[in-house]
């Protein structure tokens, strides 16, 4: 009985110590197992998910720089067509002082015209070792082509060992004794700023956390996060060799790094159209779990089915308080953008409000001085003050719409910044000619201090330094007291570089700003009190043109200001010297009585106050006009005229029965030979980038936007003229 009971007591212990060596084996081969399992399948989603966003990132990269170079050879094909058609007109051959106007004209770096061997006929270069950079492109078949195929156009992009490039574009000129070459250089400081750097994609990823990673274009080392790898052929590296072999898209390969190399890794691939993502895990980094939770489950096997219980809950309880804290964060997300929707529409609706104010305001002035001139028809003095409020009315509602328009220009990033040489010192003494009348009725007076300067024959935007200039200057009056002062002053700090850089300064004794209002100044249609557009007048636009355009030229703006004392403004701008042989453009001269004399031309327009405006611009100086209400009956009396009878038609855009578009096509579409080669002019308000691109693709041949200058307009006209 005894040996009995001990020989079943060691058959149970035995049995025991088996369940325990049992449990202990299943226990650590889960552990293993379900460690391996899971450190395999996060080490695929991690290859997975970098080898997805690295490759997103390298398409992301090359369709933007595609479409920043396609955006800029577009445009350079426009100003080739322009010059082309310029020259069209031209009643001689065009010689390299016609070429340099148009460059100046078109913001271009060179003019090349060919004969159809490929021959340089005539060209104008800003600089001469530009056109020899581009000599191997104007020998292509494909460029010379354009001369015998007026619809087809080359363009192309010519990289320079300095970092910048060279945009060329080519077209055949209209009358097909050749090609047109056009271009423009982008300096290197500025290249950076129109392009990307595909070099610095995988800034940031270390071999050492996120593994190797590398990016061919399907054959060799384009970039990597390990440098010895650039510039490789992968096909050299075994162990890209063996994933490109063996992988599929997204599926995570092990692989040696040799042949009989112990070292092993996991690799995955990402195959795209122009470039292969791999990404590479070494053995150890994927595994980096599986020991440390064997050793947890050595140590703690006894109690693991607890902490699996415990890891549940607690996993439960991280979810539900993530989902609590996903649920806060969306209603918080809901609430900001419901509140920025009701901004935005408190916003749209005080923008309409005030233009609504400040439109009408004008237009009540007009209509009252038209029925105070009407009532003393007798009185030439109050006729001529009558006329005289109209016409400062009549600007004062030109500057509001401007504004807006400059301001939503500025927003969209569709102003544009001339490049042009022009003489300081006419512009400085210009600014505030405009207000002198209104500074003289408040007894303001605008003093200029003895101006420091070296060199006044720039280069840059002068149009938008003016407006920048009066912009402040018209503050200063609009702000002043009754007989205070407004001192300009125009300092030339230093010159490097060819660079001269200047101080604007603008000092006023008007009533200042609080220190509040100081935060706001350059904020859109802020003022000072509620009641400051009643008093002053004035969009709120001013300051933030002003800030804006500031900005766009590369300079800096700062002011002072004690509410009730005055303001200083001061301005630092930056402007390249003009050089030799630049000359500033002529000032537009007055039009003469018989500028247009001789001239047959065509006046399409269906308003007829601007009718009447137009032709007594036209007939003043000389044009003898035909008149059509709309597009439809503009096409009627050209189909009717004799071959040759129009030296131009001046088109409106927004007609009637055909638009100005409609009829511009139409009249292209005839059968006769001055269909094609009349000039038609487009004359609008739409004033825009796209509403030019618009009429050019119609098949005018120049845009005009109203209100029309006279000076302008003939200017224009003169170039069809017939002598």
């Amino acid at each position: 009985m005894a040996v009995n009971g001990k020989k079943a007591r060691r058959k149970g212990r035995g049995v025991r110590y088996f369940a325990a060596a049992l449990l202990f084996v299943l226990l650590m081969g889960g552990v293993i197992a379900l460690s391996v399992r899971a450190d395999l399948a996060s080490g695929e989603a991690n290859l997975a998910s970098l080898t997805g966003y690295v490759s997103k990132r390298c398409d992301a990269y090359r369709m933007t720089s595609m479409a920043l170079e396609t955006r800029g050879l577009i445009r350079l094909i426009e100003e080739a067509k322009q010059a082309a058609r310029d020259i069209q007109y031209l009643e001689g051959p065009a010689d390299e002082s016609m070429l340099r106007e148009l460059t100046l004209d078109h913001y271009l770096n060179g003019i090349l015209l060919l004969d159809r061997a490929g021959e340089v006929v005539v060209s104008y270069a800003k600089d001469p070792a530009l056109e020899t950079m581009l000599a191997a492109e104007l020998e292509k078949s494909v460029l010379l082509d354009t001369a015998d195929h007026p619809q087809k156009t080359y363009a192309v992009r010519v990289y320079t060992a300095d970092g910048s490039y060279i945009d060329m574009a080519a077209c055949g000129q209209l009358d097909g004794d050749g090609v047109v070459v056009a271009y423009y250089k982008t300096p290197p400081e500025y290249v950076s700023s129109y392009g990307l750097d595909f070099s610095t994609l995988l800034d940031g990823y270390r071999s050492e956390r996120n593994g190797t990673i590398v990016v061919t274009d399907g054959t060799r080392v384009l970039i990597s996060n390990d440098e010895s790898l650039v510039g490789l052929e992968a096909d050299d590296i075994p162990m890209l060799r063996s994933i490109n072999e063996q992988g599929k898209n997204g599926e995570m390969l092990m692989v040696r790094s040799g042949d009989n190399s112990p070292h092993r890794s996991f690799g995955m691939i990402q195959r795209g159209r122009t470039y292969h993502v791999y990404a590479l895990l070494p053995e150890r980094a994927i595994f980096d779990t599986t020991v440390p939770n064997a050793m947890v489950a050595l140590g703690f096997y006894v109690g693991a089915l607890l902490l699996v219980l415990l890891f549940q809950w607690k996993t439960a309880q991280g979810y539900h308080e993530q989902q609590l804290a996903r649920d806060r964060e969306y209603q918080a997300r809901l609430k900001e953008e419901a509140r920025r929707a009701e901004s935005a529409n408190v916003a749209k609706t005080e923008f309409l409000q005030r233009m609504s104010h400040d439109i009408r305001t004008p237009i009540n002035g007009i209509l009252g001085l038209v029925e105070i001139g009407e009532y003393f028809r007798e009185a030439p003095e109050k006729q001529s003050e009558c006329r005289r409020k109209i016409r400062d009315t009549s600007h004062l509602l030109l500057e509001l719409v401007n504004e807006v328009l400059d301001m939503g220009k500025l927003e969209s990033g569709e102003m544009v910044l001339e490049e042009i040489p022009f003489d300081l010192i006419p512009l400085l003494d210009a600014v505030g000619v405009p207000l002198e009348q209104t500074a003289k009725s408040r007894g303001i007076r605008i003093k200029w201090q003895p101006r420091e300067v070296q060199h006044t024959a720039l280069v840059g935007s002068p149009i938008h330094l003016k407006r920048l200039l009066m912009n402040l200057v018209s503050n200063a009056v609009r702000y002043n007291k009754d007989n205070g002062s407004v001192t300009l002053s125009c300092r030339e700090l230093e010159d490097k570089e060819n660079t001269a850089w200047f101080e604007f300064i603008c000092a006023d004794t008007g009533i200042g700003m609080s220190e509040e209002y100081q935060q706001h100044l350059f904020e859109p249609f802020t003022q000072e009190h509620s009641t400051a557009r009643s008093t002053y007048g004035g969009t709120g636009l001013g300051m933030p043109i002003a800030k804006s355009l500031v900005d766009k030229m590369g300079g800096t703006i700062t002011f002072t200001s004690r509410l009730g004392e005055g303001t200083t403004f001061r301005v630092i701008l930056p402007f390249r010297i003009c050089q030799p042989g630049e000359l500033p453009p002529q000032a537009v001269k007055a039009p003469a009585p018989d500028e247009l004399q001789g001239m047959r031309l065509l006046l399409v327009e269906d308003n007829t106050l601007n009718m009447e405006i137009a032709a007594f611009m036209l007939e003043n100086a000389g044009a003898e006009l035909t008149k059509a209400q709309n597009g439809q009956e503009a096409l009627d009396i050209f189909r009717e005229s004799p071959a040759g009878f129009f030296d131009a038609i001046l088109m409106d855009v927004m007609m009637p029965v055909m638009d100005g578009y409609q009829a511009t096509r139409a009249i292209r579409a005839l059968e006769r030979p001055d269909a094609a080669a009349v000039p038609i002019v487009a004359m609008t308000a739409h004033a825009f980038a796209d509403d030019r691109q618009r009429a050019y693709e119609a098949g005018m041949t120049a845009h005009l936007a109203k209100p029309l200058e006279s000076a302008v307009l003939i200017r224009t006209l003169q170039r069809w003229k017939k002598n």
